[in-house]
Protein backbone atom coordinates (compact mmCIF):
# COMPACT_ATOMS: atom_id res chain seq x y z
CA UNK A 1 0.00 0.00 0.00
CA UNK A 2 1.28 3.38 -1.15
CA UNK A 3 1.23 6.68 1.21
CA UNK A 4 -1.50 8.73 0.58
CA UNK A 5 -0.49 12.17 -1.15
CA UNK A 6 0.39 14.99 1.25
CA UNK A 7 -1.41 17.98 0.90
CA UNK A 8 -0.88 21.12 1.86
CA UNK A 9 -2.80 22.81 4.46
CA UNK A 10 -3.60 26.16 5.22
CA UNK A 11 -2.95 26.85 8.79
CA UNK A 12 -5.92 29.27 9.29
CA UNK A 13 -8.06 26.46 8.62
CA UNK A 14 -6.66 24.37 11.79
CA UNK A 15 -9.26 24.36 14.32
CA UNK A 16 -8.56 22.98 18.20
CA UNK A 17 -9.76 19.39 18.60
CA UNK A 18 -12.54 18.91 21.31
CA UNK A 19 -12.35 18.51 25.08
CA UNK A 20 -11.77 14.97 25.74
CA UNK A 21 -11.09 15.68 29.19
CA UNK A 22 -13.00 17.64 31.80
CA UNK A 23 -10.65 17.33 34.50
CA UNK A 24 -7.00 15.93 34.44
CA UNK A 25 -5.49 13.92 37.33
CA UNK A 26 -3.66 16.36 40.36
CA UNK A 27 -0.56 14.68 39.55
CA UNK A 28 -0.75 15.29 35.55
CA UNK A 29 -1.50 18.88 36.76
CA UNK A 30 1.74 19.28 38.59
CA UNK A 31 3.66 17.86 35.87
CA UNK A 32 2.26 20.74 33.38
CA UNK A 33 2.75 23.23 35.77
CA UNK A 34 6.52 21.96 36.28
CA UNK A 35 6.49 22.32 32.08
CA UNK A 36 5.46 25.78 32.34
CA UNK A 37 7.37 26.96 35.01
CA UNK A 38 10.25 26.09 32.74
CA UNK A 39 9.50 26.74 29.58
CA UNK A 40 6.29 28.53 29.95
CA UNK A 41 7.71 32.05 28.89
CA UNK A 42 8.93 30.87 25.94
CA UNK A 43 5.20 29.19 24.53
CA UNK A 44 3.42 32.26 23.96
CA UNK A 45 0.62 30.82 25.62
CA UNK A 46 -0.96 30.85 29.12
CA UNK A 47 -0.85 28.16 31.68
CA UNK A 48 -4.73 27.63 31.48
CA UNK A 49 -4.47 27.34 27.40
CA UNK A 50 -1.76 25.17 27.66
CA UNK A 51 -3.51 22.90 30.41
CA UNK A 52 -6.53 22.63 28.21
CA UNK A 53 -4.05 21.76 25.50
CA UNK A 54 -3.91 18.31 27.40
CA UNK A 55 -7.34 18.34 27.71
CA UNK A 56 -8.06 18.15 23.98
CA UNK A 57 -5.33 15.03 23.84
CA UNK A 58 -6.71 11.28 23.30
CA UNK A 59 -4.18 10.23 25.88
CA UNK A 60 -2.69 13.31 28.22
CA UNK A 61 -0.08 11.54 29.73
CA UNK A 62 1.96 10.72 26.64
CA UNK A 63 1.35 13.95 25.79
CA UNK A 64 2.54 14.85 29.36
CA UNK A 65 6.01 12.75 28.84
CA UNK A 66 6.63 14.14 25.49
CA UNK A 67 6.75 18.01 26.93
CA UNK A 68 8.55 16.52 30.49
CA UNK A 69 11.45 15.07 27.57
CA UNK A 70 11.01 18.50 26.21
CA UNK A 71 11.75 20.89 29.34
CA UNK A 72 14.63 17.80 30.91
CA UNK A 73 16.66 18.57 27.55
CA UNK A 74 16.33 22.30 27.74
CA UNK A 75 17.45 21.90 31.44
CA UNK A 76 20.10 19.82 30.03
CA UNK A 77 21.48 22.12 27.15
CA UNK A 78 21.33 24.93 29.60
CA UNK A 79 23.28 23.18 31.93
CA UNK A 80 25.60 21.60 29.81
CA UNK A 81 26.30 24.18 27.25
CA UNK A 82 25.21 27.60 29.09
CA UNK A 83 26.69 27.11 32.85
CA UNK A 84 22.70 27.53 33.27
CA UNK A 85 22.60 31.36 32.09
CA UNK A 86 19.32 32.05 29.58
CA UNK A 87 19.74 33.36 25.95
CA UNK A 88 17.68 36.27 24.81
CA UNK A 89 13.68 35.20 24.84
CA UNK A 90 13.26 34.91 20.99
CA UNK A 91 16.75 32.82 21.20
CA UNK A 92 15.09 30.65 24.09
CA UNK A 93 11.89 30.23 22.15
CA UNK A 94 14.24 28.80 19.26
CA UNK A 95 15.79 26.20 21.38
CA UNK A 96 12.23 24.98 22.76
CA UNK A 97 11.00 25.14 19.12
CA UNK A 98 13.85 23.09 18.11
CA UNK A 99 13.11 20.70 20.66
CA UNK A 100 9.97 20.25 19.71
CA UNK A 101 11.15 19.16 16.28
CA UNK A 102 13.63 16.87 17.30
CA UNK A 103 10.85 15.07 19.50
CA UNK A 104 8.68 15.25 16.54
CA UNK A 105 11.15 12.92 14.20
CA UNK A 106 13.21 16.18 12.61
CA UNK A 107 16.49 14.50 12.18
CA UNK A 108 17.99 17.00 9.74
CA UNK A 109 19.98 19.26 12.63
CA UNK A 110 20.42 22.22 9.80
CA UNK A 111 16.80 22.42 9.71
CA UNK A 112 16.05 23.42 13.11
CA UNK A 113 15.94 27.14 13.57
CA UNK A 114 18.97 27.73 15.62
CA UNK A 115 22.89 27.64 14.80
CA UNK A 116 23.78 24.26 13.28
CA UNK A 117 26.38 23.66 16.42
CA UNK A 118 23.43 24.64 18.85
CA UNK A 119 20.73 22.20 16.84
CA UNK A 120 23.85 19.29 17.66
CA UNK A 121 24.27 19.78 20.91
CA UNK A 122 20.23 19.68 21.70
CA UNK A 123 19.97 16.51 19.82
CA UNK A 124 22.81 15.14 21.81
CA UNK A 125 20.93 16.72 24.84
CA UNK A 126 18.12 14.94 24.09
CA UNK A 127 19.82 11.44 22.87
CA UNK A 128 21.60 11.50 26.58
CA UNK A 129 17.92 11.63 28.35
CA UNK A 130 17.27 8.47 26.39
CA UNK A 131 20.85 6.71 28.04
CA UNK A 132 20.44 7.80 31.75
Amino acid sequence: MSDPEPHVVNPNDLQPGPIRHETLPPELLEHIRAVYDVIGPYLDTTLEQFAIGFMRDMHPEGEVAVWCSITAAWIAYHEQHLRNEFLPDDEERKLVAALVAILTGLKDEAMLSVPENAGRRLVECYNWLGDG
